[in-house]
């Protein structure tokens, strides 16, 4: 197989961009603005899903990068237009089942109608049966299976090369990447420029905010200086490293041409000759969107040729030809990049894309064309391989940095299409509207509740104004009058806004109308329109004055009890790569107190006042510790002066010290809550876990902010300790885990963990004890130590499997990752688990995992995806799961494949610190509002 893959001439890189205006009507009647999107829904999005998914089913190893614009994913994901989609279906399904009756007797027609009717019905069913409406959860799991990359654009498909201000990119762009990432859970690699309109200087606004690579017309990169050595078959890179990939214009003239390409071929579907228009108006009237004429989609003829005679449509003669078109379209990519691979010093890459609506909707055969190539492409008998760009990009960094200048996909290459005598009207209200929103952002520096929501609300309108829609619209001559009239509308809010702002007048009621309909963006913060705004990233050059965070924590290594003292390690690194300063205050592996630095964190390594061999019980000897956490805290504070500083305390062992610090020295406190004691020990039963359970209220109740690592930690937070702070909920993460797995010969199972009660362990011997006469060779290895140990030990011999077993006591991570290569399964049987870290390094390491089903295990592991998993303490349960694994080694590795592109998707450390740092800054903003 590898010697397949090095054949291969290059690859081939499909981007569907995929993007509808906002629209959110609030009345009951359905629009025919949202008509847009319910066309696209049943004629591209929904045909595009169930293809891909199908593709997945039958194991073709299909990638595709697809471009989501915030505007359609907030509709998509808007409950109140997934019910009015099913209506609209329920609507168009009636006039198809009318249309079998009304032509039931016309052997060439009715088997059209028979067709549509079928094909409405799939959709409906696939809607509302098979994804619940949710249409983003089946593209999250095609990503984590390795088949689509998605990537989005800027806030509202604005054209950035005709803005005014900086400060309107960068909001363009951070508002974006705060909704993708709420909605995905990660950031995306690259990032589509609407229209692909650039213009110098962009590129400094996306690298600040981590983004990899965009997407230039062709022209735009054979023009750049100096010329291109690979023309637009390999990326290239500008000021600050950002990638850039060129537009192949080959195949974009054969599938977006209609007279020349594929789309115009006689056979395919004609467009323009629908029903909506064809038959008698009475007739059609009860299906018809706003009691006018339009597309029903039901469409009966096809392109015949340059002539109003057309010749009755045949699907299945279409659906041949599409098959011929994609053969043709992946015999010319051989060519193509086999002209290129003797001529570049990397594999050649073609870059094809084209707007998602384009196949389906515009290109009816488009969807079942694009099957065809995936299908075809993953095979044996073309030489052009697929690719997403972010793969590419990683196999094959740019070699060459260039700078470019101006440059669209638009007619003419420029901004013709944006900026014109039709529409060039709006540019002085949209320019004023900039000024005055980073004027009004600069000069409010407290304000009220009511005057945020106003400015924030004012930023939603100018975003919505500025969305390139609507030049287009202007432009085209299409719905001219709604494009005009919600251009006036946003300018005319966003103006109203400011007046009432600055009068000391602001309307409430108006307020609150604007914010249920136009709602999108629920985190913006008009204070990204200051010059240098809040929010900017840390490896932004400004971010070098920003706060010092100080990490209080009992375990750091080479201090090793549980998985805390890694996680602080590594979100330390990991904050520190972005520029953060880190000092992290810990407990001495020895004697002697130590300060040093280790990738950018300075750890100070504190000896206890009392050691703990002396004779004092356990919580005394906690308040010793924290006693020297706090004296080093306030020396460290006081050396900087006038320096702002985050307190960030991990779990209840330095809530002593973290309240001491917040005291004495002001500064705003995060307390992140990786366990509870409640939820260990299920329940307080002694004196000592009362005392704990108490100082972890102490804590919570003075955190300004509370971080825990799932939602099921979140519930039980609120709900034993009922927070005054905002609880928020990041994952945490692992390093990649690169092994080798070799998995020794025979069913071998590997536990990694504390030895408590909790982790369940004692389930998993029983489990192995069942699993006996199946699999007599079976070994378990349990790595880990902890006061249960005894006690698991006592229960191996009792079940008879002491020679099946082995405890290896506390392993390092070199060893760990030694056992992950040479087991066929890790499992993870806890009672309690507040995330389970070990999971993900099993998963990240490539080896299949079985997890109970409770706490943040449930939410890490996708029951058959990435994983199986049984109830906790399921005995019986645990030993089906096992014997999957065992019985199917085929499944075991597609499981473990997905397991592992989830965890490098999903749980990075480069996102949690991220996240991290968005937290950090709120909060500093927040406390310098409150002390001034």
């Amino acid at each position: 197989m590898a010697n397949q893959e090095n054949k291969h001439t290059g690859y081939l890189a499909f981007l569907l961009h995929a993007h509808l205006p906002f629209v959110r009507n609030l009345e009951d009647y359905i629009s025919l603005e949202e008509k847009w999107l319910f066309e696209a829904l049943t004629e591209s999005y929904l045909p595009l899903l169930l293809s891909w998914e199908q593709l997945a089913l039958e194991g073709v190893n299909f990638k595709l990068t697809l471009s989501l614009s915030p505007p359609l994913i907030s509709m998509l994901i808007d409950p109140r237009l997934q019910e009015r989609y099913g209506r609209y279906l329920d609507n168009l399904k009636g006039l198809a089942a009318r249309e079998m009756e009304r032509i039931k007797h016309d052997p060439v027609f009715h088997p059209l109608a028979s067709f549509y009717h079928q094909r409405l019905t799939a959709i409906a069913r696939a809607f509302n049966e098979t994804y619940r409406g949710d249409l983003l959860s089946p593209l999250k799991r095609l990503q984590e299976q390795g088949y689509l990359e998605i990537i989005t654009t800027c806030a509202t498909h604005g054209y950035l090369p005709l803005m005014l201000t900086r400060e309107s990119w960068r909001v363009q762009v951070r508002a974006a990447l705060d909704l993708f990432a709420d909605v995905f859970g990660r950031l995306p690699a690259g990032m589509w420029l609407p229209e692909c309109g650039y213009t110098p200087g962009i590129e400094n606004i996306l690298q600040a905010e981590g983004i990899k690579y965009f997407i230039v017309a062709s022209h735009g990169l054979l023009n750049a200086v100096p010329r291109v050595r690979t023309a637009v078959y390999a990326p290239v890179k500008v000021a600050g490293g950002v990638a850039v990939f060129g537009r192949d214009w080959e195949t974009s003239h054969q599938v977006w041409s209609r007279t020349e390409g594929y789309p115009g071929d006689p056979l395919y579907r004609e467009f323009y000759r629908d029903i909506g228009y064809d038959l008698d108006f009475s007739y059609l009237e009860p299906y018809l969107i706003g009691g006018i004429r339009g597309d029903t989609g039901l469409k009966y003829y096809r392109i015949t040729g340059k002539t109003e005679c057309k010749e009755p449509y045949d699907f299945q003669a279409a659906r041949e030809r599409a098959r011929e078109h994609a053969r043709d379209f992946l015999a010319n990519r051989d060519r193509q990049l086999a002209c290129w691979a003797g001529i570049i010093p990397d594999k050649p890459v073609v870059v094809a894309p084209y707007d998602a609506e384009l196949f389906g909707h515009w290109w009816f055969e488009g969807p079942a064309w694009l099957e065809d190539v995936l299908r075809l492409a993953a095979g044996p008998d073309y030489q052009t391989r697929l690719t997403t760009l972010a793969a590419y990009l990683e196999q094959y960094p740019p070699r060459q940095e260039v700078a470019l200048g101006l440059s669209s996909w638009g007619e003419g290459g420029y901004n013709r299409v944006w900026l014109n005598p039709a529409n060039d009207w709006l540019y002085p209200h949209l320019h004023r509207a900039e000024k005055t929103m980073v004027t009004l952002a600069a000069g409010c520096a407290h304000p009220t509740p009511l005057q945020e929501r106003a400015l924030n609300q004012a930023a939603r309108e100018l975003l919505l104004a500025q969305s390139s829609d609507w030049p287009f619209i202007l432009t085209s001559q299409t719905t001219v009058a709604y494009a005009r009239r919600r251009l006036e509308e946003h300018l005319g809010n966003f103006f109203k806004i400011c007046r009432e702002y600055q009068n000391n007048n602001l309307d409430d009621d108006f307020l609150r109308a604007l914010e249920d309909k136009d709602n999108l963006f629920p985190r913006l913060d008009f204070r990204l329109y200051r010059p240098g705004g809040r929010g900017l990233p840390v490896n932004y050059p400004a971010s070098r004055k920003g706060p010092v965070i100080l990490m209080l924590s009992w375990e750091f290594p080479p201090h090793h009890v549980g998985g805390l003292g890694i996680h602080v390690r590594d979100l330390a690194e990991a904050l520190a790569r972005l520029g953060v300063k880190v000092h992290v205050l810990t407990l001495a592996p020895g004697r002697e107190a130590l300060t040093t630095s280790k990738e950018g964190v300075y750890i100070h390594y504190l000896s206890t006042y009392q050691q703990p061999e002396a004779e004092i019980d356990f919580l005394s000897w906690v308040l010793q510790f924290n006693l020297a956490l706090a004296d080093a805290g306030r020396e460290l504070i006081a050396s900087l002066p006038g320096t702002p500083f985050i307190l960030h305390a991990h779990d209840w062992l330095v809530a002593a010290a973290a309240r001491e610090l917040q005291e004495a020295c002001s500064v705003p406190l995060v307390a992140t809550i990786h366990a509870t004691e409640y939820g260990r020990n299920r329940g307080l039963h002694n004196r000592i876990q009362q005392t704990i359970h108490q100082i972890e209220a102490g804590l919570v109740a003075r955190a300004d902010r509370v971080i825990c690592c799932s939602r099921y930690m979140e519930g039980e937070i609120r709900r034993l300790f009922r927070p005054r702070a905002g609880i928020k909920v990041i994952p945490n993460a692992v390093r990649p885990i690169k092994v080798v797995t070799n998995p020794r010969p025979g069913q071998n199972i590997l536990f990694i963990g504390r030895l408590v009660v909790e982790k369940g362990v004692q389930v998993l011997l029983e489990a192995m004890a069942r699993l006996r006469h199946l699999y007599p060779e079976a070994r378990l290895i349990i790595a880990g130590a902890g006061p249960y140990a005894g006690e698991l030990q006592a229960l191996a011999a009792r079940l008879g499997m002491a020679g099946q077993v082995e405890f290896t006591g506390f392993v390092s991570e070199a060893v760990r990752n030694q056992l992950l290569a040479s087991s066929q399964v890790a499992v993870f049987p806890s009672l309690y688990e507040p995330f389970g870290i070990v999971a993900l390094e099993a998963m990240a390491a490539g080896v299949p995992v079985i997890v109970s089903r409770t706490g943040g295990l449930a939410e890490v592991v996708e029951d058959g995806v990435t994983g199986l998993c049984f109830n906790p303490g399921d005995v019986a349960g645990l030993e089906r799961c096992l014997v999957t694994i065992f019985q199917d080694p085929e499944r075991a590795r597609e499981l473990s494949r997905r397991a592992r592109a989830r965890v490098d998707q999903d749980y990075t450390w480069a996102a949690v610190a991220r996240q991290t740092l968005t937290l950090y800054q709120e909060l500093l903003r927040e406390h310098s509002q409150v002390a001034s």
